[in-house]
């Protein structure tokens, strides 16, 4: 292997490495929260009886409150 070559393999082992480390943390994180939502719809379902149906319901009227308050997007005109 010539000079060139190795500094190639070497960048992208590190590449890789930096990549490989990125996504583990990502599905740690993603993982995490997925049961943290499944353990409040849990409680919710088991200490109030309130089903998952009910909550995305609340959840999307909670969403178009917030979105009540930005503002409608303009179109460009057209001259």
């Amino acid at each position: 292997m010539t000079g060139t070559e190795i500094l190639i393999t070497v960048g992208a082992i590190a590449i890789s490495w930096f990549v490989l480390h990125w996504l583990i943390k990502v599905l740690k994180v993603t993982v995490s929260t997925a049961i943290k939502i499944a353990l409040i719809v849990f409680l919710l379902q088991i200490f109030f009886g309130i089903g998952p149906d009910r909550l995305w319901q609340q959840v999307q009227f909670l969403w178009l409150q917030v979105a009540s308050y930005l503002p409608a997007p303009s179109l460009p005109s057209s001259q």
